[in-house]
């Protein structure tokens, strides 16, 4: 069996479930991960982990101070010759700027996927702009998960002929799915950082009118934690769903899914924050609640067009489009008789073009170009 070493740091972040379907899946490759800090490993367990922070201490020194200087890893060559790794699979544009000297030192080939932010915030700062031009140059390709992302990457300055569109995968076995939703309160769920990109506030001002334009029973579900934590809580009040949202904070993916069984419908209205940061991608949660049979409202962002099958799986509006999205929640509110077949409608596209199994075996054939 041929070994990949996937870069990644840290590994594994608590919403990292789509890298680590990425590992997990593989049947005919190895995976050995690099990594300078590790965590959440019982939620992401891996074969084999090598981590800086069990370096010796004068490595650890070494280590931080050739990162300092040049931005690149100093020690990964060494681990993917002694792991006779046959390709490098940096996650994350950064990582794969990091990985440059193991690419140039081990003369392995080297794929970069880039997920989002790294594609559109990083790639409009002069440092990495430029650390980019040399990933582009010297890595073999560039995976993107929808073509907005990968029009995100062309802008950038990657050459076309190097981008290759690579859908992510979810696990299906660990989605229990569910057909139509129960009782009389509609169970809303946002999940999502608390980051202005993420338009949290647009969901629950939309939320807001739409109980002011028609008086129904909701309760909303909200996951997660960030900077943007006072603000959403001045929409709550603004929208007036005092009392009607329950904060859960950030939640391992386990807990996410089981609160998937418990929604009725998924909110996910992203937007293009002030600073120019946008999806790049799409948000996986918008896979995981299709996969579990939920209808979603989201906005025409980024790749989510792609991601959600508009008028079948979910509903649409333009990105800060208030009144759009209250339209959207008030469609679905007034016809539940729609949700079971939407919810179908969603598995469906989610088994047929994010499947972790179907996805692993794609990215499997992606490597077989280069080893």
């Amino acid at each position: 069996m041929k070994t990949v070493g996937h870069c990644a740091t840290p590994y594994l972040h608590a919403n990292g479930s789509w890298v680590h379907s990425q590992l997990s899946r593989l049947q005919r490759y190895r995976p050995v991960v690099l990594t300078q800090e590790e965590e959440n490993l019982d939620q992401f367990p891996v074969g084999r982990l090598y981590t800086a922070r069990a370096y010796p201490l004068w490595q650890r020194a070494g280590n931080r101070l050739w990162l300092k200087l040049t931005g690149e890893y100093p020690y990964y060559a060494r681990l993917l010759r002694q792991e006779g790794a046959c390709l490098i699979h940096a996650h994350f544009g950064y990582q794969g700027c990091r990985c440059l000297r193991a690419r140039r030192t081990s003369g392995l080939p080297m794929l970069t996927t880039f997920y989002g932010a790294d594609a559109t915030q990083y790639a409009r700062l002069p440092y990495w702009r430029a650390f980019y031009q040399r990933l582009f140059a010297a890595g073999e390709a560039f995976l993107a998960e929808g073509s907005a992302l990968a029009g995100c990457l062309e802008e950038a300055g990657c050459p076309p002929e190097k981008i290759r569109l690579h859908h992510l995968g979810v696990d299906l076995d660990r989605i229990p799915f569910a057909e139509g939703r129960r009782g009389e309160v509609v169970r809303f769920l946002i999940c999502a950082p608390f980051r202005e990109k993420k338009g949290i506030p647009d969901a629950l001002r939309a939320l807001g009118l739409a109980r002011r334009r028609r008086a129904f029973p909701c309760e909303v579900v909200l996951i997660g934690e960030g900077p943007e934590k006072a603000k959403i809580l001045a929409a709550i009040g603004e929208a007036g769903l005092e009392g009607l949202v329950v904060m859960r904070g950030a939640l391992p993916y386990a807990r996410v899914i089981e609160e998937l069984g418990r929604a009725d419908l998924l909110l996910q209205t992203s937007r293009r924050a002030s600073d120019g940061d946008t999806e790049g991608g799409a948000p996986v949660i918008l896979l995981d609640a299709q996969a579990a049979g939920l209808p979603v409202v989201a906005t025409r962002h980024a790749d989510i067009p792609e991601y959600v099958r508009e008028g079948e799986s979910g509903l649409l509006a333009a990105e800060g489009d208030i009144e759009g999205l209250a339209e959207c929640i008030l469609q679905l509110v007034e016809a539940p008789e729609r949700w079971a077949g939407m919810g179908r409608a969603g598995r469906q596209h989610v088994q047929e073009h994010y499947n972790a199994a179907t996805q692993a075996a794609r990215l499997e054939e992606l490597y077989d170009e280069f080893t």
